[in-house]
Formats: C-alpha cells, sequence, structure tokens
C-alpha cells in the first residue's frame, strides 16, 4: 500500500519541474492527484506522461494569479476527486534581473502569482481541509527567502519571504483543525527555469553548495530532491511537525 492511498491532492505548477516529479511521486504513494497549471498543453503531456488511465490524475489549467480562476479549479477539483486533503504550492515565477532593472510590472507579478497564488489556492482548499479536521500543506519557499543571492531578482525573494511568513501564520491559526502547513526551501535545483541565466550565474549558484554529491564538487539539486521531501511533508510521518521550513540545497545554507 502506498502512503496516501485514498487522499486527494492538488500540485500546483505541475507541468514541469518540480511540479511534475512530484504530482508523479503522491501519484504513485496512492494519491489522487490534481494537477494544476497555466501552461494547459505541457499538462495534459504531463499527465499522460505519468498515467495513461483515465481518471487516474485532473490536469486542470488555471493561472494561479486569478483568485476566482482557482476557486473554479478547486471546485471541479472537490466535483472529480472528492474533498482535498493535500496541496503542495509549488507554482512560481522567477527571473535573473539586478535590483535597479526591476519594474513595476516585473514586482507586481511576483507578489501576484508567488504570494497571493500561494495564498488563493489554500484559501480554496481550506473548507474541505477544516471540515474533515485534517490536512497537508507544503509551500516552496526558497534559499533567496533566507539569505541574499547574486542573480536572483530581489521581487522573488521578497515574494518567497512573504511565502514563508504566511506558512508560519498559518500554522499557527489552523493548529486546531488538525492541518499542518510547512515550506520547503530549495537551494539550487536544476530546471528548465534556470536557462534564462547565464553560464556564469550559473557557475555562481554551484559553487556555493558544499555537499559534494556523487563525488563531485558543486553538483547541483534535482526535481526528485524535492519531490522526496514533499512526500515526508505530506505523508503521515510528520503528522506532527507543522510551522517548520525544511532546507533542501545540499548545506548552502546551515542552522536556522
Amino acid at each position: 500500500m502506498g502512503q496516501l492511498d485514498g487522499k486527494v491532492a492538488v500540485v500546483t505548477g505541475a507541468a514541469g519541474g518540480f511540479g511534475r516529479v512530484t504530482a508523479k511521486l503522491l501519484h504513485a504513494e496512492g494519491a489522487k492527484v490534481a494537477m494544476w497549471d497555466v501552461k494547459e498543453e505541457p499538462l495534459v503531456a504531463a499527465a499522460r506522461a505519468i498515467s495513461t488511465v483515465d481518471g487516474e490524475l485532473l490536469p486542470i489549467a488555471v493561472d494561479i494569479g486569478d483568485s476566482a480562476a482557482v476557486d473554479d479549479a478547486a471546485a471541479q477539483t472537490r466535483a472529480a476527486l472528492g474533498p482535498i486533503e493535500i496541496l503542495v504550492n509549488v507554482a512560481g515565477v522567477v527571473n535573473a534581473v539586478a535590483p535597479w532593472d526591476v519594474t513595476d510590472e516585473d514586482w507586481e507579478r511576483h507578489f501576484r502569482v508567488n504570494s497571493s497564488g500561494t495564498f488563493w489556492c489554500i484559501r480554496a482548499c481550506l473548507p474541505d481541509m477544516r471540515e474533515g479536521r485534517y490536512g497537508k500543506i507544503v509551500n516552496i519557499g526558497s534559499l533567496a527567502a533566507q539569505q541574499g543571492r547574486p542573480t536572483t531578482n530581489p521581487a522573488y525573494a521578497a515574494s518567497k519571504g512573504a511565502v514563508l511568513g504566511l506558512t508560519v501564520s498559518l500554522a499557527r491559526n489552523l493548529g486546531e483543525f488538525g492541518i499542518c502547513v510547512n515550506a520547503i526551501n530549495p537551494g539550487f535545483i536544476r530546471t528548465d527555469i534556470h536557462d534564462q541565466f547565464d553560464d556564469e550565474a550559473i557557475a555562481g549558484l554551484a559553487a556555493d553548495i558544499p555537499l559534494h554529491r556523487h563525488g563531485k564538487q558543486g553538483e547541483h539539486g534535482l526535481p526528485d530532491d524535492i519531490a522526496a521531501a514533499v512526500l515526508y511533508l505530506v505523508s503521515p510521518g510528520s503528522d506532527f511537525v507543522t510551522g517548520e521550513y525544511l532546507s533542501v540545497n545540499g548545506g548552502s545554507r546551515t542552522g536556522s
């Protein structure tokens, strides 16, 4: 039996990167998974790559930066799969911009998707969790929200800092309903989003990793590392863990 047999899970940003790998792992552990992403064609392709059995996965195209669209996606999920018990907030935006080049539009977009979008997804799923007096919420934060990082847009760092604050606030306020809220702070986990970074920036990020994985210096993390951490935080093994930040960064930052 899988650790998540019969559970209904939502994974945002599920068309690629962390989200796709996480949706695949939760499905393998027995969960019924709704895959949300703004990119419809890649999302459907990702769902088909995970399982060709109709009804095992539910791909829903949704812009999490639109609160009404999020509410509709939650309603679709509920109607098709049942009450939502697990939410993994992966969807987000990031780019490499110097502080003096950040525009008002860029700043607003980072907060609308990364911060507001995360909250809107949580709010849309809370009725089921409160009624069932059980829930697991995992937010993807970032090492950038904990320490300064070159090349990373300060709008991204600030918006992820808001996600970390949201995590501890909700953990405190939702504990009475049996809902656990935690965050994962990835370090340099290589995905296609890093294609916009130049070679010098990539080398700088990798050089900051003290863990010599597979005997290699500067070996970056993989989406599977994040998915494994998510699985722990949504599984019964973490039922007494809430309000925590789990760092997955190869030792780039140690301690609190």
